[in-house]
């Protein structure tokens, strides 16, 4: 639907992993739309790593499901649109358009839940559910590279997820940054 936009240009379509990663760097291009599966993995990995690998590029988030999570762990990402898939054509270019010119753009069925999130105070400390989950993996004495077999995504995601724990728990290093989770009850 996209590319029959006549101002649009669409560049490349991929798979939301290290391969669709490479397409972004190859092609550089100005909004990425990301998906989420089901089980709430993907899209805000893609988030993530594009904000400090590509931090020029805004990313959209294209999903299905409105798990109010999810969506919040992807605004903390660096997405700057969320959009729900069941929307007419003409909102997503809308929406394409909006985040391309630098505003966000949140799809209006979310907004209140967006706006909740903001009032609320944020459970679990500083940390995403994503990055809990990897710092409890680390606990166990996972390695990166079980983590990233764990949790199906590459070994550089693994790695940029432990850098943001380590710069928002304040911790030089892993054994330090599992320390200072379990003190602070992030993880068991």
């Amino acid at each position: 639907m996209l590319s029959e936009v006549p101002d649009l240009h669409l560049v490349a379509e991929g798979p939301v992993d290290e391969s669709g990663l490479a397409l972004v760097a190859r092609f550089r291009p100005d909004v990425v739309i990301t998906d989420v599966r089901a089980d709430g993995s993907g899209g805000v990995d893609v988030v993530r790593v594009l904000a400090v690998r590509h931090p020029g590029t805004k990313t959209i988030l294209f999903t299905r499901h409105a798990d109010h999570d999810v969506l919040w762990e992807a605004l903390g990402a660096g997405a700057r649109g969320l959009v729900l898939k069941d929307v007419p054509g003409a909102v997503l270019v809308g929406a394409l358009r909006q985040v391309a010119a630098g505003d966000p753009y949140v799809d209006e069925r979310l907004t209140p839940a967006v706006l909740r999130q903001l009032a609320r105070p944020r459970a679990h400390g500083v940390l995403s559910e994503r990055e809990r989950q990897i710092l409890q993996l680390l606990a166990d004495g996972a390695s990166s590279r079980d983590v990233s077999e764990h949790l199906v995504v590459s070994v550089e995601t693994v790695k940029t997820h432990v850098k943001h724990i380590l710069t928002k728990l304040g911790a030089k290093h892993r054994t330090q940054a599992v320390a200072i989770g379990i003190r602070r009850s992030l993880i068991r």
